[in-house]
């Protein structure tokens, strides 16, 4: 995509807003009270904030303006910049003292105008109590996040800031229709690719050659899918199964394109690698003749195998360092790990962790790569590849022994500097990230258990993976890349936010219709027998399936019988009982489970409670909420290979339903070692 393409694509964007275009009369308030829009328009410290709102329309296609927007019935966060850091913007940009704001442009007033709003929908407009480290879930009217994060002023006082840059100095003025935080400067975005965001970003200079050098920074400038744009449908099923049917739901309205990417900065390679450092004359580093050299001899340290000389192929050293820190996806910060319903943890107190959680990514390029990320009370932050044992007996806790590999951490932020770009996010990391034989062989050699949505990364450069509300979504053909559909298969994404649901991260992809689908399985860590398995509803309106797998995606052989998600746990097919109190006892069923091919349910997760601490878990379920473990297949793996998995229905009826949950690859050690498999 060329410069002029990709900025074209951030001003479709712009213009196609995710409000909706029109003000309905009918939602006018009529009462005396405080609008948002009211609230800033009466009180003089708003007064230019307010005028700006009065001019900019809610899209090219409306007649309607951000005001009225925002005197309207709804849930609204708004960011609003007093007189002040308004005068302070404009006069910046344009170089004056005292500009006139009657004359601002119309592009200049929506900049302003849609960075700082958002649109809460029927979920409640956030209050400063409600903030964590990272963005809010929810995008602004252009379609970005807005990030928070916490630091000191000159007196020591805690303060919180919007994107690095806007202090919030009066908080939490609720209004009818939202709240309004004050800010003392205007809510900025980047409208820069990724790469080109790292590239002015002055102490990630070595990294950002390194992209360019690569040719990664050219792969990474992708925003927005125009032909999803304006050929998409709507709306699509998103009948349950168990219902009177009809029911249907929206598509996305977008479909962005977005990465994410793990940097070292200029010290830390000077630290940690003896790279030198740049040297900098008149904006220009003088210096990276030597750089390089350098960077070259450690990466071919690193990267034996990789051997090609040029460093845009994916058989060089370098080629191979770069790519292992690089997302094919938008990952705001609080979401890189997912805590929902994990032993222990209050989902309405995220900032109490309990036990690890984990997210396995597949990096950009190749050889194709996982990468693990951890966190949890006892990580100190967000790890990247950390290697530990765990107290996980029956009746442990799920505590980390003493850690073998402590794992790089993810820093939240880059100081001041933004790391938000139009496309996605750049995280500094505290160590140089490198994909050495420690991680195939020990962090990666484990049971690997991914959730569906973690597949997708679609969704979750969208912001559609663990959104905060319990809206369907029904997501069409050709939407998520790793996903192959016909036409009577129903994709559907179920949030379960608030009352969630007893599944892994609570949510669930269902699939309806005469479904045939198939998806792509992450890769394997290194050659051998893994065994590959489901989790398994036992549900009336369930469907019933024939499962495929192997490395021709358009000639996948069968593999087993169909897999029949009616069956209840109770059938001699299955051999589930209850757990015991006698602990051989509980190991014998799940021995005899196994001999037929099933396993019981993890105890990482469990039922969800209401967002308190979640006791229960999800092993120890019964009843509707029984979930198991079907053992689909095992086998030899080779990380070379790219496996594919179809499902297909067997059924004539098209609304039973084929639930994914989560799925688990597993080394052959792990099932069939010296010592039995730990139940979480």
């Amino acid at each position: 995509m060329t410069f002029k393409s990709f900025i074209s694509a951030a001003l479709i964007v712009l213009s196609l807003s995710a409000c909706k275009d029109q003000v309905d009369d009918s939602d006018l308030y009529t009462f005396t009270g405080e609008t948002a829009y009211s609230f800033l328009k009466d009180s003089e410290d708003y007064s230019d904030y307010a005028y700006i709102l009065s001019k900019v329309k809610l899209s090219k296609r409306s007649t309607s303006t951000v005001a009225e927007l925002l005197s309207a019935r709804g849930n609204y966060t708004v960011f609003a910049p007093n007189n002040k850091a308004i005068e302070s913007y404009l006069d910046s940009i344009y170089g004056v003292t005292g500009y006139d704001i009657t004359q601002i442009p119309d592009s200049t007033a929506e900049f302003i105008a849609k960075n700082s709003i958002i649109d809460n929908g029927d979920n409640e407009a956030y209050l400063s109590t409600d903030f964590v480290v990272g963005a809010l879930s929810t995008t602004n009217m252009n379609n970005r996040y807005i990030q928070i994060n916490y630091g000191n002023d000159e007196n020591g006082s805690l303060i919180t800031r919007v994107n690095n840059k806007s202090k919030i100095i009066v908080p939490d003025n609720e209004v009818y229709n939202g709240v309004v935080h004050t800010i003392d400067h205007v809510v900025d975005m980047s409208a820069s690719s990724l790469p080109d965001l790292i590239k002015n970003t002055d102490n990630l200079r070595i990294f950002s050659k390194l992209l360019e050098l690569t040719g990664w920074a050219d792969s990474m400038v992708e925003y927005l899918d125009e032909y999803y744009e304006y050929n998409h449908p709507e709306f699509g099923s998103i009948d349950p199964g168990n219902t009177s049917g009809g029911e249907v739901g929206p598509s996305p309205e977008h479909r962005f394109i977005g990465y994410t990417a793990f940097v070292e900065t200029d010290s830390l390679f000077e630290a940690q690698w003896n790279i030198p450092a740049p040297i900098v004359s008149a904006g220009k580093v003088e210096n990276y003749d030597e750089i390089i050299d350098a960077v070259k001899a450690k990466c071919q340290e690193a990267y034996p195998q990789a051997t090609a000389e040029d460093m845009k192929s994916q058989d060089n050293a370098v080629n191979q360092f770069v790519s292992y820190h690089l997302l094919p996806m938008r990952i705001i910060y609080n979401k890189l790990v997912i805590h929902k319903n994990e032993m222990g943890y209050a989902w309405k107190s995220p900032e109490v962790l309990t036990i690890n959680c984990w997210e396995y990514y597949e990096t950009m390029g190749m050889p194709r790569r996982l990468i693990k990320l951890t966190e949890g009370s006892q990580t100190e932050g967000k790890r990247i590849n950390r290697y530990s044992q765990y107290e996980n007996g029956f009746y442990d806790s799920y505590r980390e022994k003493p850690t073998h590999r402590p794992g790089a951490l993810i820093y939240e932020s880059n100081g001041t500097r933004t790391t938000n770009a139009l496309n996605g996010f750049y995280y500094p990391v505290s160590e140089v990230l490198v994909y050495d034989n420690e991680v195939p062989q020990k962090v990666l050699n484990e049971r690997l258990r991914f959730d569906f949505a973690a597949i997708c990364p679609d969704l979750m450069t969208n912001g559609q993976r663990q959104v905060d509300d319990t809206d369907w979504r029904f997501i069409p053909q050709g939407y998520l890349k790793n996903w192959w559909y016909t036409e009577d298969t129903y994709w559907r994404y179920v949030p379960y936010w608030n009352g969630g649901n007893d599944n892994l991260q609570c949510d669930e992809i269902n699939i309806l219709g005469q479904y045939d689908l198939t998806f792509k399985l992450p890769p394997v860590p290194y050659e051998g027998t893994w065994e590959f398995r489901i989790c398994a509803p036992e549900i009336q309106h369930f469907g019933m399936f024939q499962v495929y797998l192997g490395t021709d995606r358009q000639n996948l052989p069968p593999i087993g019988l169909p897999l029949d998600f009616r069956l209840p746990s109770s059938n001699p097919t299955i051999g589930w009982r209850a757990d015991t109190n006698d602990l051989d006892e509980n190991r014998e069923i799940d021995k005899d489970m196994r001999n037929h091919g099933y396993m019981k349910n993890c105890m990482h997760n469990g039922r969800p409670n209401g967002g308190s601490a979640v006791t229960l878990p999800m092993r120890a379920a019964q009843g509707d909420y029984i979930r198991l473990r079907k053992i689909l297949w095992s086998g030899n793996m080779s990380p070379n290979e790219t496996y594919y998995v179809r499902i297909k229905s067997v059924l004539e009826n098209t609304r039973t339903c084929c639930m994914l949950d989560y799925f688990e690859l597993v080394p052959k050690y792990i099932y069939n070692g010296p010592l039995p498999e730990d139940p979480w």
